[in-house]
């Protein structure tokens, strides 16, 4: 009776240690095994814990300070990323919309597990761009450009006129007029045509024609950026390596700037077909033709302020009767 009693006090001791092993308040941690072990990023941050319950997890990756002059596009291009996945990182509903000195988590880098990197790239380095007035003359070919820096106007007009005799053309965007004008810019995209950086609002980057005071360098570059961003967001397409400069303003910081960002060309004219001017329909034509020659760039309006876009299909059957093909920048740069 003795031997059993002793026996069972042993076994109730032996199960009372085992339950305290297990439970240790709830402190012990497992240890990740095999691939997910590998693959785990760590953080030396502690996890928030929202109040309603399951722990929020941080996002994974390396830390990037945003500078002056930096965009959305312009941190994803650096980073070999895309604006959507770091809006996405960072739970950020308006890419467009960023500050100075917000940290932004750049998904698919990572730090080290003890110390979070934060980084400040250098900013991109190129060639000044080269100012172009005329393409190539071997090519028999005019392009066209049409510059779209305030109201539709007559945008839909050109589109439509475009596409009914088969040609592209070339569109000096502004982020502004993107903006505001979504389903005509995806529309120019859809139809095969292309774009040209003519800045976000259109600012001189010298002040010549208004008076104001040059653009920094950053703000030039975040002219630049801000539109390309749009642009991109909205048809997947590009702007680069093409620049327009706002009012034909420019000068060799100009290219220098534009030529830092990947803008290789400053696109200006050969011909103004001056509808800007309110100059009539009729003289507007008789211009454009009196004036063809090979590889020219001729630089027309959207806005309603211009008649050329109800000029543009007598500018077609002229340039066309005169042995002229038409067509993007693209095609009267190609060798």
């Amino acid at each position: 009776m003795e031997t059993r009693l002793r026996l069972l006090t042993a076994l109730i001791l032996l199960l009372a240690a085992v339950v305290a092993c297990g439970d240790d308040d709830g402190a012990q941690t497992q240890t990740p095994t095999g691939s997910a072990a590998a693959s785990a990023t760590f953080t030396t941050s502690p996890t928030p814990v929202p109040s309603g319950g399951e722990p929020t997890l941080p996002a994974t990756g390396v830390t990037y300070i945003v500078q002056a002059g930096d965009t959305m596009f312009s941190i994803a291009n650096r980073f070999g990323t895309t604006v959507a996945a770091i809006a996405v990182a960072n739970d950020i509903a308006d890419p467009t919309s960023i500050n100075v000195g917000q940290v932004l988590v750049i998904p698919g880098l990572t730090a080290t597990p003890t110390s979070p990197a934060s980084v400040t790239p250098t900013p991109p380095s190129g060639e000044p761009a080269e100012v172009i007035t005329i393409g190539n003359a071997s090519r028999n070919t005019i392009a066209f450009t049409f510059d779209a820096g305030s109201d539709a106007g007559y945008t839909t007009l050109i589109l439509d006129t475009l596409a009914t005799n088969g040609l592209h053309a070339t569109f000096g965007m502004t982020g502004k007029f993107a903006e505001t004008y979504p389903d005509l810019v995806r529309r120019m995209a859809n139809e095969g045509h292309t774009f040209i950086n003519h800045s976000y609002d259109h600012r001189s980057f010298t002040g010549n024609s208004t008076g104001a005071s040059p653009l920094t360098r950053d703000e030039r570059w975040d002219e630049l950026d801000r539109t390309e961003s749009v642009i991109q967001q909205l048809t997947g397409a590009t702007t680069l390596p093409y620049f327009r400069p706002p009012y034909g303003d420019y000068d060799a910081s100009v290219n220098q700037d534009v030529g830092a960002r990947g803008y290789a060309y400053n696109v200006m004219w050969t011909l103004d077909s001056r509808g800007w001017m309110g100059i009539p329909a009729a003289q507007i034509v008789q211009r454009c033709l009196d004036n063809a020659q090979a590889g020219a760039i001729y630089i027309f309006h959207v806005g309603s302020a211009s008649e050329d876009g109800p000029a543009l299909q007598q500018i077609i059957d002229g340039l066309e009767s005169q042995g002229y093909a038409i067509g993007t920048i693209g095609d009267v740069l190609a060798p």
